[in-house]
């Protein structure tokens, strides 16, 4: 079965996304949400993505710098969920690109340590949709650090589609501008306006 197979599973369960930081809604997506993304839930403003024709799923952090706003957290819907049964929710998975080991060690700790009023309750919530997620998908608990580190070692940037606004809020120049400068070089007859443009402004 695949990611968005699961994923459809997934959405059907009674399951509150808020007790795994992983909620559903119909948030826009951000500038650097890649084109064709498929939001499987949302941390805030981080989001959970399926991109076209793969199944690995990846966290689009719109906090972090050009080249890591979007990086793999899982091969599969079912590795990811396995990582975060390990992790209790979703917010150590966003997490790891920043943190050596021990620091996700210790976030894991001070996340289980972590009390409040009422907060008895809501763990019990908390941990019977963690139970209903494995037994669903006949998963178990799978530390992630290594393994998505080195997914996200392996993960080349430049392979993402972007929207215009990605461009236009980094101040960077698209690479269908690049690409259509490149193929005219010095004919500026058979370059479209704002390529030229682009071209006069560089060179100035």
């Amino acid at each position: 079965m695949n990611s968005r197979e699961d994923v459809q599973i997934f959405r059907k369960l009674p399951v509150d996304g808020a007790l795994i930081e992983l909620e559903q809604g119909s948030g826009e997506p951000y500038f650097c949400t890649p084109e064709g993304a498929e939001i499987i839930g949302w941390l805030n403003g981080i989001h959970f993505i399926l991109l076209p024709e793969e199944d690995a799923v990846y966290c689009v952090e719109p906090e972090m710098e050009e080249g890591s706003f979007v990086l793999p957290v899982g091969r599969d819907f079912r590795e990811f969920l396995s990582y975060l049964l390990y992790c209790k929710c979703t917010s150590p998975l966003a997490q790891i690109a920043g943190l050596e080991e021990a620091q996700f060690r210790a976030l894991l700790r001070e996340n289980s340590e972590q009390v409040w009023p009422d907060c008895g309750a809501f763990l019990q919530k908390r941990d019977r949709v963690l139970e209903l997620l494995a037994e669903t998908f006949h998963i178990q608990p799978l530390d992630p650090f290594q393994a998505v580190k080195a997914q996200q070692a392996a993960f080349d940037p430049e392979t993402l589609h972007f929207s215009e606004e990605y461009y236009e809020v980094l101040g960077l120049v698209p690479p269908w501008q690049t690409a259509a400068a490149e193929s005219c070089g010095n004919d500026r007859a058979c370059c479209p306006a704002e390529v030229c443009l682009v071209e006069y402004e560089q060179e100035a």
